[in-house]
């Protein structure tokens, strides 16, 4: 994904790091929408010997499956956290057409904390980023952070910095 098409930075502005869930807590939903795939095919002759319900049937299962984990992915890929050097802009893709653009610049940020919580995501290293601003603007949260100290440190650093 391009974050160019997303969000357009101003003059002189840097993408310094693009977050993105982490992938281990979603093996689990694109391993299901991949066995929804490759089900029908063990299922193909007999449904093929049905006539044409068993092709209609066959068709809507495999287009199903593939409009699932396309919708999957593309929320997987698009949910991303993107921090520049002068702001931070938090994208939550919700669905195929559905998508949240916040953006924070760094004095507005009170308080930037992570979560590491669970077996799995101490040993894969990933865990929740909590944003808080100031006042009443919306806080972010974002899931499934790779690394939750490194991109904590580093924006702690740049609220330092435009302090």
């Amino acid at each position: 994904m391009n974050v160019d098409s997303i969000i357009h930075l101003k003059i002189e502005e840097e993408v310094l790091q693009v977050v993105r869930e982490s992938l281990i807590p979603h093996i689990g939903k694109f391993g299901l929408l991949c066995l929804w795939f490759l089900v029908p095919f063990f299922f193909m002759f007999p449904l093929l010997q049905i006539g044409i319900f068993g092709i209609i049937a066959f068709g809507i299962l495999i287009l199903s499956a593939m409009i699932l984990i396309l919708r999957a992915y593309r929320i997987w890929a698009f949910t991303v956290l993107v921090i520049t050097d002068l702001r931070i802009v938090d994208i939550d893709q919700k669905g195929l057409f559905d998508r949240v653009v916040t953006e924070a610049v760094f004095p507005e940020i009170e308080e930037v904390n992570y979560r590491t919580r669970g077996f799995f995501a101490t040993i894969f290293r990933y865990g929740i980023l909590k944003i808080k601003m100031h006042g009443s603007s919306a806080d972010f949260e974002f899931h499934f952070v790779k690394n939750p100290s490194q991109v904590h440190d580093l924006i702690n650093d740049l609220r330092a910095e435009h302090a």
